[in-house]
């Protein structure tokens, strides 16, 4: 064995030495590199970041201006027994830094660890007197100070593989996972009657475990294996978020005070839970042409963490008899496919999927609704059976036609759901898809499908319910997950290589959404949607190649409703009986472009740069009938119970340019220093951020416009 790894090593060099002919001490060295397995190598980097804005730091780890200073290292090391050492380290010592390292022998076992960071900044700026904020009470405090909300998740994952036999191995996987920080979150706290909105973040400080564990069996004709997953969330943070400050009085604008908790139970933060899943995994080899797989799987999850005790601020229903949710969701999973070539020109495809999601959650009464009658309310565990089929058909037609052609089934079935919506809802999708070689520069694809979605009778009747009591136009809108609809959808794609240094791709997508309304044409009426994207390359030599893309796309929805409250009798008596139809368009549109180069001014100089442009405008086209379209003898000139001004939003805007440049210079074969340059530009234009203020003080702003400069400098060395 060591006599054929040297002799392989040595033809290596041989073909190496052939392919570059010199005689010289340094073209040995060169020789020698290339051949090599081993690697080491060492980068240091420091960045000056002009300014911290909350947009540009939202993932990237930097809260602080100034130089900021980090590490990266990989490190390989393969010895001619079979013994391989990984070390590898990024933006170590910043708060996005990862680490790995692993050790195996080849062909029979691999140990490794991995460590990484994910910080999440808010993209925005808060002032408040809240205090607290971080753990489960929060109090008004006299000063305001301006406070970072973040996230930060730092998971530790250990890893081994041991090769039993030629054929069998076993695998461990547990990974560590802890989340700690603060998220934005308000609420209404009513007080004496009056509302006002309080800032109420919500404290993170949490821990998830995970574990999996599988044993793999694999021949050249078949292969089966067998595994757990376990899941563990913890929540170290507390059952719920106690608020001790509210709204005391005032119209229109109320002021929170300390010492006035809200008239509602503590915010419920998330509960601890468990799941545990068993699954076995199998596929056979028919022949060479056809294949066939199995996987099936279990999953028993559980969320039984205890209720807050009773007390003047969470009481507890008399009648009700559980300390816990004891909730229990059993899921099985079964999938299976079909692959075959039936010919050299006929390919086949067929898959199924079902899931049985068994909510076995006990159903006990657990509030009483003072507001309407003195009803018992309880949970309501929902479960739902899903079937999804895939047929498909490829065949290879003359001149170059390839033909696709399939059909995709999407059933479920809801049980303990509100009565109010439908108990099975059944979706079936016809597509075809041509694609075609033009030759050698230019191949394209089209691609159309059709989708029909329905379902069982609802359990409601819409109807007008002008009584006077309830709330006028009951059942009239259906939730879009529940609504008939068919889609259309279009997609073209091209690619085309006029010449060899340019490549030029095309595509373009396009859907059409019509939902079928319950009454009225009230809710969700048509949604349509369209890409087109561009992306070219261009290689002008060995040395110096550039890109550049665009894209286009816009999401329309329209959707009619109408403006009514409790009481309303739409009969024109009255401007609080008067209910104004209202509709809305909704689209939102985005543009993107880019373009690079990257290229060697010398043997030892190479340079790049990069341009990013996008775009995104959201757009409020609300209308509504006018003042006179509800004109009544009774009351004279008609009246709209919509507010004034309402239907004038502004549109939403956000824009991003970003130039990057890099210069890097060899000093030596194994030292560079490469010089980074960013310039980031973000503005902001959302009517939400721009003058918001809690009850309680708190304001939450955006500055709409943000530039940030970013200048690095980064020495690597290879050892």
């Amino acid at each position: 064995m060591h006599n054929n790894r040297v002799f392989k090593r040595t033809v290596l060099a041989l073909a190496v030495s052939m392919a570059f002919p010199v005689s010289s001490a340094i073209a040995q060295e060169d020789v020698a590199e290339l051949i090599s397995p081993n690697v080491a190598e060492a980068g240091v980097k420091l960045q000056y970041l002009d300014d911290v804005n909350p947009l540009y730091r939202q993932y990237n780890g930097i809260n602080d201006d100034g130089v900021n200073a980090s590490a990266d290292v990989k490190i390989i090391q393969r010895s001619d027994a079979g013994r391989w050492l990984r070390i590898e380290g990024r933006d170590l010592g910043l708060r996005t830094q990862e680490f790995g390292a692993s050790l195996e022998q080849q062909g029979d076992w691999k140990v490794g660890i991995d460590y990484n960071q994910i910080p999440r900044f808010a993209p925005f700026v808060v002032f408040t007197p809240v205090t607290g904020i971080g753990h489960d009470t929060l109090n008004l405090g006299t000063r305001i100070d301006d406070k970072d909300l973040k996230t930060e998740r730092t998971a530790t994952s250990l890893t081994a593989t041991k090769f039993i036999s030629k054929n069998l191995q076993a695998n461990v996987t547990f990974k560590n996972e802890d989340k700690k920080g603060e998220r934005l979150f308000g609420s209404n706290g009513n007080v004496g009657g009056f509302l006002g909105q309080l800032f109420t973040p919500e404290p993170i400080d949490s821990n998830h475990k995970q574990i999996e564990a599988s044993i793999d069996y694999a021949t050249e004709k078949f292969y089966v294996s067998g595994g757990y997953y376990g899941s563990f969330f913890e929540n170290k943070a507390g059952k719920g978020l106690f608020v001790n400050y509210g709204t005391t009085g005032g119209a229109g604008n109320p002021v929170a005070v300390q010492g006035s908790p809200t008239q509602m139970s503590p915010l419920s933060l998330a509960p601890d839970n468990q799941a545990h899943q068993f699954h076995i995994a199998g596929g056979y080899n028919w022949s060479r042409d056809t294949r066939a797989n199995l996987k099936i799987s279990k999953t028993f999850a559980t969320q039984d963490d205890s209720f807050l005790p009773n007390s003047a601020r969470v009481p507890y229903y008399a009648g009700m008899k559980r300390s816990d949710l004891g909730g229990k969701v059993d899921t099985t999973n079964v999938f299976g496919s079909l692959t075959s070539r039936v010919t050299d020109k006929l390919n086949l495809l067929a898959s199924w999927a079902y899931e049985d999601r068994d909510d076995r959650t006990p159903q006990v009464d657990y509030l009483v609704d003072v507001g309407h009658g003195g009803a018992i309310l309880q949970n309501n565990p929902e479960s739902q059976k899903t079937h999804r089929g895939k047929f498909e058909a490829s065949y290879r037609l003359p001149r170059g036609f390839n033909l696709t052609a399939g059909y995709d089934y999407d059933f479920k079935k809801y049980e303990g759901m509100d009565e109010l919506f439908r108990d099975e809802i059944t979706e079936n999708t016809y597509r075809v898809d041509v694609r075609k070689s033009l030759g050698d520069t230019v191949n394209g694809s089209l691609m159309f499908a059709h989708s029909e979605r329905d379902g069982s009778s609802w359990g409601t009747t819409p109807n007008l319910v002008n009584d006077g009591t309830h709330a006028v136009g009951l059942h009239w809108t259906a939730p879009t997950q529940f609504s008939d609809r068919e889609r259309d959808k279009l997609k073209l794609m091209v690619d085309w290589m006029p010449i060899d240094p340019l490549s030029v791709q095309f595509a373009y997508e396009y859907a059409l959404d019509d939902y079928k309304t319950r009454i009225f044409d009230m809710g969700l009426n048509e949604g349509r949607s369209e890409l087109f994207s561009l992306d070219a390359s261009y290689r002008f030599n060995d040395r110096w190649k550039a890109n550049m893309w665009y894209s286009h796309s816009t999401n329309d929805i329209e959707q009619n409703s109408l403006n009514s409250t409790f009481g309303s009798l739409c009969n024109g008596t009255s401007v609080r009986n008067t209910c104004v139809p209202w509709g809305a368009d909704l689209e939102l549109s985005s543009n993107a472009f880019g373009a690079g180069f990257d290229g060697q001014i010398s043997s030892k100089l190479s340079v790049g740069g990069q341009y990013l442009y996008s775009r995104d405008v959201n757009k409020y086209d609300i209308s509504y009938a006018d003042e006179g379209a509800f004109a009544s003898p009774r009351v004279g000139p008609g009246f709209s119970s919509i507010r004034q001004g309402a239907g004038i939003l502004p549109d939403t805007e956000y824009t991003l340019n970003t130039l990057r440049l890099f210069a890097k210079y060899a000093v030596t074969k194994a030292t560079a220093i490469r010089l980074d340059y960013v310039w980031d530009r973000r503005e902001l234009d959302d009517y939400t951020w721009s003058s918001w203020t809690y009850s309680d003080g708190t304001k939450v702003l955006v500055n709409p416009d943000q530039i940030t400069r970013v200048i690095a400098v980064t020495l690597s060395h290879a050892f």
